[in-house]
């Protein structure tokens, strides 16, 4: 794919912001469909219904709570020591119920909850009878603090809470003065902002993110061979707590998850993978596709990418990004349009994630868990 072909392709997707079920986003997803079908794949759209609650209002929310139960803690604590037992078991309490409802919300809030139910479209596209897919999100979203912000202050807030209740332990046997509880806490409060301002809004245009990703994907598929099976999933909805990764994924088959979510014009490669899709490395051929550059890593604190949802579906999954730290300052704000980003990195990546889906297919004698498509796909044969 030509840096000329790059440039038309993000500038036809990533122009204006693509809000999820917006006439932005049907336009961007018509470009994509357009490019497969050119590509030999055969294409369709999937619709889904999804709760948009936990990504309009699951960070405010949790920001709230938390700022709440840290005035709270410091208003108990100046009281004495009764007041201050009270108060801190309350607030241990309210901390383990906010994780728990999190990672329910996380894992089954946009299916379950019946809340601000909306209608969403994925694009599912088809060469042969796949096993790797290679997926990107196509919808974007702004907030009022960028991604490196909120993610600092979800490790802030843990680090916050879990220093001032080891200090409130040890109260228990050794003076502690009252001040440094007092910072501890202020401090968890402060941290807790961030997430109370994270509302969204459609300021930004979502070019690194996810503009780029999709053309990253878009242009891996049209550099693998025509005879390997491969499918492409165009999400919606990523924005919303992985409304259409999560209702894609639900009831197919395991497999392989590439996934692309932002591809800056310079930076180091970046894999974000679990467990399982870690041991995509041990394939014959697939780690020398990145060589000694690249950087391995598990998700942000506060981060959500769509190979999660595929992860916890017991696919392996990945995603590969690129960048520097400045990127995700530009991510989910209004700086992040073209231009800011030129697509310089994204035949690089388009490069990389086609080498990667054809070493893994190449791979032929994988585990069961890579066993994915409908009915004999490349490894199953048999």
């Amino acid at each position: 794919m030509s840096t000329d072909d790059v440039r038309t392709l993000l500038g036809r997707i990533g122009a204006a912001a693509r809000p999820a079920g917006s006439a932005a986003e049907a336009d961007a997803r018509g470009v994509c469909a357009g490019w497969l079908r050119d590509a030999g794949f055969e294409v369709e759209e999937r619709t889904f219904t999804y709760s948009a609650l936990p990504g309009m209002w699951g960070a405010p929310i949790a920001g709230l709570v938390l700022l709440v139960t840290a005035l709270a803690t410091a208003a108990g604590i100046t009281r004495g020591r009764e007041s201050g037992d009270r108060v801190v078991g309350w607030a241990v309490a309210t901390l383990v119920l906010m994780a728990a409802a999190g990672w329910w919300t996380g894992r089954f809030g946009t299916r379950m909850l019946p809340f601000v139910r909306r209608d969403g479209v994925n694009l599912e596209a088809r060469r042969g009878v796949p096993s790797v897919w290679l997926v990107a999100h196509l919808d974007s979203k702004s907030q009022p603090v960028s991604l490196l912000i909120r993610a600092s202050a979800v490790v802030a807030v843990c680090c916050c809470w879990v220093s001032f209740l080891a200090g409130w332990g040890l109260s228990m046997v050794t003076p502690v003065p009252k001040g440094i509880l007092l910072v501890l806490v202020g401090c968890g409060a402060a941290a807790s902002v961030p997430l109370l301002l994270s509302w969204v809004d459609t300021r930004g245009h979502g070019a690194l993110d996810n503009a780029s990703g999709v053309a990253s994907i878009l242009g891996a598929a049209r550099l693998v061979d025509l005879a390997i099976p491969l499918g492409v999933v165009v999400t919606s909805a990523e924005e919303f707590g992985l409304a259409g990764a999560r209702a894609w994924v639900e009831g197919m088959p395991r497999g392989v998850a590439i996934n692309c979510d932002g591809v800056d014009d310079q930076g180091t490669l970046t894999i974000t993978a679990g467990r399982i899709g870690r041991d995509l490395w041990d394939l014959p051929g697939a780690a020398a596709v990145f060589g000694a550059e690249v950087r391995i890593r598990r998700s942000l604190p506060g981060v959500l990418l769509d190979s999660t949802a595929f992860s916890d579906r017991g696919w392996a999954a990945c995603t590969i990004s690129l960048g520097v730290r400045g990127s995700l300052r530009r991510v989910h704000t209004a700086r992040d349009t073209l231009a800011e980003l030129s697509g310089a990195g994204v035949e690089r990546v388009s490069n990389v994630i086609a080498s990667l889906a054809g070493a893994i297919i190449a791979g032929g004698s994988s585990p069961d868990y890579l066993r994915g498509g409908l009915g004999s796909t490349w490894n199953n044969k048999d």
